[in-house]
């Protein structure tokens, strides 16, 4: 047996012996320090006897390059000894605890992979990305945590120890729950009084219509809300308003500060509710005091803190109103969007084993938020250019009594998807077309020069491919009854939309064909120049008849807050296009010409009846600028009788897609006398930058206003090269 087995221990503590003072050689309590440690101050973890350490160890440990012999140089080492022992316990430990953690993260992310397939998901590729790449990063599943009092948070695999034990069965019991209701809480200004959000609504009959409104309109156009949920949700709210979630009245706002905005100047609901005599002005102050009673809401419910989905519903929507309002709303999607990501929705709900409709819910916000923030960044020149990695599936194109409410996403059949649109069709196919939009704007604000025509036409056909399918989807089964309305207009702002893109695609290779002339180097050949114009001119006949379409048509009343907003841009681009292609190519037709004017005069009618109404102002903007390409007979001369291009068929009237750009409380319409000549116009045309017709917002009125002025300057400032 080694010598130091047997040695015998000091009886005096550590800190006493290297001081050399007496000790009592015993604890003053069961674990504590001796008394003249008390009485000097010394922290009990430092006063350790030695025969006690030991004693436990049953032995002396042999410490690695260290040899002990008798009790020479013994009580020199005794302090370093014990230091390296305790360490060295306390470093196996810790490796064992690392070694459990990792092995159980290990395996729960191999069983994770093996359970959830490969998704091709909206939220999988960048704004630049292939739409049809599937994502190729798995997200790591974490866990739900749902609160008493309501609330969710997603946390994370092995990002804390909840996590770890909540697919554990050493979990089984252990509950994390959020802070509670009266918990001091950062970024609010005081307690929310339910009494005076209570007052802020409309009365119960008003909101009822709103709600119907908002149900018939909007709800169709954007569906993230599952309706019979939100239907009976109502239902209680309208026997005890005072017991319903903060979360779930900021959704409320949320859809009357939406609703509104489809009432027009002869709907009686705008009149009770409003104080105005402008209809204009009242929409502008509901939207504006409901959204403030939603953010109210929100804020007494602590949503920078602790959220829900009602919470995340509530911001989306809110986003959307803002959009078709006043234009961009960049920090609050960003604030938005990593509310999602705190509660999950970028991993795929059925990894949580959730309620199918829930699941569906998680599934249509995280997409909506995504079209919304593809838009934005789109607008904005791509300014976040890193996408978020999502394991998330694309929403199922089905309608919502598809969805049987109680079966989780493990055991429910799957609805299948029918030949006929859903409540769902409009969404996933807008959002195909804004990652289309995406794509075409990479190529225009890359910097890297202009584009080859082959990746030109390559978008044109997936445009073309999106239009068939329209065509297969909404129009097949129209021969034994007629589209419902709501889905004639989704039809129709489907295809407005995709001329947009077509004219967003093809109008620089005209302007890089006319800016180069004769030149050697030029891009594109006179063939493919043709090709283009063709386009351009067909596309933008059609954006004009949709224009047309929706403001004479009654049935369509209900959405003439989005013809007056982003349809009238649009039709505007196209009325734009039309006349700078007709003033810079002298191949065209006469016939056709004068066909093409007739149409700018048929749409100035439209532009400046809706601008009588005082309800939007791009129509207000728009309708001198159309009066003066009208009267510019130069414009419309033809020198040289050659058909290079051919005429387009008749196409169908379809209409354009939303993100409106508010209304304007000026003035009624009166045209201006106008004196820009039209060498000057077409000048000014192929300056004007392509980021310029991607949003209302984003045009620069006042570049128009001095065509009207008759005090063009080709070079001011904010007018760039294509």
């Amino acid at each position: 047996m080694p010598a130091q087995a047997n040695r015998r221990m000091p009886l005096s503590c550590e800190p006493c012996r290297e001081r050399k003072i007496r000790c009592p050689r015993t604890a003053s309590s069961p674990g504590g320090p001796c008394a003249t440690c008390v009485r000097r101050g010394v922290p009990a973890d430092q006063c350790v006897f030695l025969r006690d350490v030991y004693g436990r160890r049953g032995s002396r440990p042999r410490t690695p390059g260290a040899a002990v012999t008798g009790d020479e140089g013994g009580e020199a080492n005794n302090s370093e000894l014990l230091e390296r022992i305790s360490n060295s316990e306390l470093l196996e430990r810790i490796r064992k605890l690392e070694s459990l953690v990792v092995n159980h993260a290990n395996s729960s992310a191999v069983e994770a992979r093996a359970e959830v397939p490969a998704a091709s998901s909206p939220l999988g590729s960048s704004a630049g990305g292939d739409a049809s790449t599937p994502a190729s990063i798995w997200v790591s599943r974490g866990s739900l945590v749902k609160t008493a009092s309501g609330h969710e948070r997603y946390e994370p695999l092995s990002s804390k120890w909840s996590s770890v034990l909540a697919s554990s069965p050493m979990g089984d019991g252990v509950s994390v729950d959020a802070m509670t209701p009266d918990s001091e809480v950062p970024f609010t200004t005081g307690r929310c009084q339910l009494d005076d959000i209570l007052s802020a609504l409309p009365a119960m009959s008003h909101c009822d219509e709103l709600k119907e409104v908002y149900m018939s309109v909007f709800a169709p156009l954007f569906h993230i809300l599952h309706d019979p949920s939100f239907l009976d949700e109502y239902a209680r709210f309208r026997a005890a308003p005072e017991n319903m979630p903060l979360s779930w009245l900021a959704l409320l706002f949320a859809v009357l500060s939406i609703a509104v905005t489809s009432l027009d100047e002869s709907s009686p609901l705008l009149r009770d509710l409003g104080k105005s005599s402008m209809a204009s002005r009242s929409i502008s102050t509901l939207t504006s005091r409901y959204r403030a009673a939603a953010f109210r809401c929100l804020e007494g419910d602590h949503y920078l803190w602790r959220q829900n989905l009602r919470t995340l519903q509530a911001l989306i929507l809110l986003i959307y109103g803002i959009n078709h309002s006043h234009g961009q709303s960049w920090a609050l999607l960003g604030l938005t969007r990593n509310i999602a990501l705190s509660l999950g929705c970028h991993v795929d709900p059925e990894h949580f084993g959730l309620d199918i409709v829930e699941a569906e819910q998680r599934r249509r916000c995280w997409a909506s938020l995504t079209m919304l923030y593809m838009i934005q960044n789109t607008c904005l020149g791509s300014i976040d250019p890193a996408p978020i990695q999502s394991s998330v599936k694309s929403p199922l194109d089905v309608d919502d009594d598809q969805l049987v409410a109680g079966s989780t996403t493990a055991n429910a059949e799957t609805p299948l998807s029918r030949s006929t649109p859903s409540q769902m069709s409009y969404l996933l196919y807008k959002f195909k077309l804004y990652d289309i939009c995406a794509r075409i704007c990479n190529q225009l604000f890359s910097g890297g020069g202009l584009a080859s025509y082959d990746a030109i036409m390559a978008l044109d056909n997936e445009i073309s491919a999106q239009q068939d399918e329209w065509n297969i989807k909404y129009v097949s089964d129209t021969r034994h009854s007629s589209l419902p309305t709501h889905h004639a207009v989704h039809l129709n702002i489907l295809f407005g939309y995709s001329h947009q893109l077509s004219l967003l695609l093809h109008r620089p290779v005209l302007v890089q064909a006319r800016t180069d002339g004769g030149s050697t180097q030029q891009q594109y050949t006179p063939n493919q120049v043709h090709t283009s114009g063709s386009r351009c001119l067909q596309s933008a006949s059609a954006l004009i008849g949709i224009h047309r379409l929706l403001h004479e048509n009654e049935q369509f009343r209900p959405y003439q807050w989005y013809n007056r907003g982003l349809g009238s841009f649009h039709a505007f681009h196209a009325a734009v296009s039309i006349a700078y292609i007709c003033g810079t190519n002298t191949a065209l037709d006469a016939g056709y010409v004068a066909s093409l004017r007739q149409e700018l005069e048929a749409s100035l009618n439209t532009f400046e009846a809706m601008a009588a109404t005082g309800m939007s102002r791009i129509c207000e903007k728009a309708a001198p600028v159309l009066r003066h390409l009208c009267m510019d007979s130069s414009l419309f001369s033809r020198q040289d009788l050659h058909t290079s291009y051919d005429m387009p068929q008749a196409l169908q009237s379809l209409t354009p897609p939303l993100s409106g750009n508010g209304c304007s409380e000026g003035p009624p319409y009166s045209p201006t006398v106008l004196h820009t000549t039209s060498q000057q116009l077409e000048a000014f045309l192929e300056t004007l930058q392509p980021s310029q017709w991607l949003s209302p917002a984003a045009i620069t009125w006042n570049d128009w206003d001095i065509i009207i002025d008759g005090h063009l300057n080709p070079t001011s400032t904010g007018l760039l090269s294509t």
